[in-house]
């Protein structure tokens, strides 16, 4: 219930993150991947247009449940910050 917990405030933050530099306008995304980096859950061809924000770039470790955290805040952060970009051309 704990991790359950610690993942939903991590889910929450990742939206409030990308709501602030909505209306900031600093505009990124989050990228991950031990060897070949990707944008987490968005287009390349769209996110390569941005700055990139490490989400666990060139990170390798055995700790699959961080990798698993890591990868699941960039993806909520990229999906609110896709729907504005997208929306707003």
């Amino acid at each position: 219930m704990k991790i359950l917990c610690i993942l939903i405030l991590a889910l929450v933050a990742a939206v409030k993150e990308a709501e602030q530099d909505i209306r900031t306008g600093h505009i990124k995304f989050y990228w991950s991947g031990s060897i070949a980096s990707m944008p987490v859950g968005v287009p390349i061809e769209v996110a390569k247009q941005y700055p990139k924000a490490n989400a666990g770039v060139d990170c390798v470790t055995n700790d699959i449940p961080l990798r698993e955290r890591q990868e699941e805040y960039a993806r909520r952060y990229n999906e609110k910050i896709f729907a504005y970009v997208t929306q707003k051309h």
